[in-house]
């Protein structure tokens, strides 16, 4: 006589179906992390090193301390952030132009092991002040573009620009830029005869005042091109009646009237609070 087969329970039978394919769901997804833990850590896709270029006073190797530093870690815990297809370029980038005086930051794979940061870096051409005897200071780029608080200087390290009405915003430009460049120009030619400038400060209606290092202030027009500027000015030095002024001895020299130009004198024999002679002069007459 046959044994009679036992039937498992359809109840038992669903629940072991269940623990198998909760095994095999178990074991797959085991091998995928493992494989993706093992993977992700292969050499040939492990950047190893952060390679950095730009700027001429930045220490590129904080630079490359600071994409290090982004690049510790992992994902979840199972991909880790130097590998080479996932590595967390953005926060690199952030972190980069976190940086006084960085802009245009770059990050790009030289290879699957290598990556390269690149930049530019503001150089400070001038200083933005509140007023001339200022301590709180903005660095200007050759550009007019404030981009950094400046240290307290001494000195006369940079030639200071002041705009009336304005406060010193870190992220703004000074003036129009063709404005800035032509006042730059104008104090370089100035140099070029002794003439150094201190600070320059622009108004809200377009004259510009510019302090001479020695003691005067000369009064210009903006728009006006520096050439014809300097020229007008050496005109009139050139003259037997003012071959005598030079940075020092007089109180300002008022350029903005085309060939009129009128001089304030202060003698070095009177006392300050002597007022000095305005004179009206024609540069037609030399």
């Amino acid at each position: 006589m046959k044994k009679r087969r036992q039937l498992i329970n359809p109840d038992t039978r669903v629940l072991l179906k269940q623990i198998g394919i909760g095994i095999i769901v178990i074991v797959t997804v085991a091998l995928l992390v493992t494989g993706v833990w093992y993977g992700t850590r292969l050499a040939p896709l492990t950047i190893s090193q952060v390679s950095v270029e730009g700027g001429k006073t930045i220490d590129l190797s904080e630079i490359a301390k600071l994409a290090n530093k982004q690049l510790e870690g992992s994902y979840i815990g199972i991909i880790p952030r130097r590998f080479t297809w996932f590595f967390p370029k953005k926060e690199i980038i952030s972190s980069v132009q976190s940086v006084d005086r960085l802009h245009n930051v770059t990050v790009d794979n030289v290879s699957r092991t290598e990556i390269l940061v690149t930049f530019d870096e503001y150089l400070p051409k001038a200083l933005w002040c509140a007023t001339v005897e200022s301590d709180d200071c903005l660095f200007l780029d050759s550009e007019g573009y404030a981009f950094g608080k400046a240290p307290r200087l001494s000195g006369g390290s940079f030639l200071r620009f002041i705009a009336s009405g304005e406060e010193p915003l870190i992220g703004n430009t000074i003036i129009d830029n063709s404005l800035f460049l032509s006042q730059i120009r104008l104090s370089e030619l100035l140099a070029e005869h002794g003439w150094f400038v201190s600070h320059i400060e622009f108004d809200q209606v377009g004259d510009v005042f510019l302090g001479i290092v020695s003691g005067g202030e000369l009064k210009v027009i903006a728009a006006e091109p520096p050439e014809s500027i300097v020229e007008n000015l050496l005109t009139i030095l050139a003259s037997d009646e003012f071959s005598h002024i030079k940075p020092g001895n007089f109180q300002y020299i008022d350029l903005r009237f085309g060939n009129k130009v009128f001089v304030n004198e202060e003698p070095a024999d009177l006392q300050e609070d002597t007022a000095g002679v305005s004179v009206a002069t024609s540069t037609d007459d030399f």
